[in-house]
């Protein structure tokens, strides 16, 4: 077996496994009563803005 094709097997499996293990975690949090709010960071990530204003 080639390196290359190991390190992807390797690549594929560690995010299978991040998936299946975040995939609970994201359902309760999405299923929660309360609101969050904007302080939320999953719900409201602070992305960069583009300046469109002079």
């Amino acid at each position: 077996m080639s390196t290359v094709a190991y390190l992807l097997g390797t690549l594929v499996v560690v995010v299978a496994l991040t998936a299946c293990l975040l995939t609970p975690v994201v359902i309760v949090h999405a299923r929660t009563e309360h609101d969050h709010g904007p302080d939320c960071w999953w719900c409201h990530p602070r992305l960069p803005r583009r300046g469109t204003h002079r």
